[in-house]
């Protein structure tokens, strides 16, 4: 190809970047997207969600036994419009408080083992049908356990723990998360 051809198509390679780059800098609504928040819906239906929530996951709870039997209240939700679509809301459970005042935090216990390599098939296992595994090497570094969870929702992890013993025919144990 001639010289002067290639130089000319390198010249204007160079002049559309420094164009694609600049010249939207110099536009009047550069930076200032407040423009683009009239298209957007203002949500008027939003759930009263006073509640407290898990002030953090590495506090320990303060006594995990004292709250093991409690039962959760509901806290009642309608169903919520957003954009076209309709979302069906079902019923929660408001956090289980412990004498600290901090919500108390449960997990699935699905199993524990020797080889951490059947502990991470089971983990992957689990998160394939959806569910939120982790697993966690005991304090004596002999065993591998995992989890599912954690979640404030006590009664829909115990529904959780019959869906994996029927799947999976584990027996799952419920614990309180003592975070770590």
């Amino acid at each position: 190809m001639d010289e002067g051809i290639k130089r000319k198509l390198v010249g204007a390679g160079v002049l559309a970047t420094v164009a694609i780059i600049v010249l939207p800098q110099l536009s009047t609504t550069a930076g200032d997207a407040s423009y683009l928040a009239k298209s957007v819906p203002v949500e008027t239906n939003i759930p009263d969600m006073d509640m407290p929530l898990p002030k953090s996951l590495a506090i320990a709870s303060s006594d995990p036994l004292s709250v093991a039997d409690q039962v959760a209240a509901k806290v009642t939700m309608t169903d919520m419009k957003v954009d076209t679509q309709t979302l069906k809301l079902q019923d929660f459970e408001k956090p289980i408080l412990d004498k600290a005042g901090q919500a108390v935090v449960w997990h699935i216990q699905v199993g524990s083992f020797a080889k951490s390599k059947n502990a991470l098939e089971l983990k992957d296992k689990l998160r394939d049908a959806g569910y939120k595994a982790f697993e966690q090497i005991s304090d004596d570094g002999a065993y591998t356990r995992v989890f599912v969870g954690p979640s404030t929702q006590k009664e829909q992890l115990e529904a959780q723990m019959l869906a994996i013993k029927q799947t999976f025919k584990l027996e799952g144990q419920l614990v309180v998360f003592e975070g770590r």
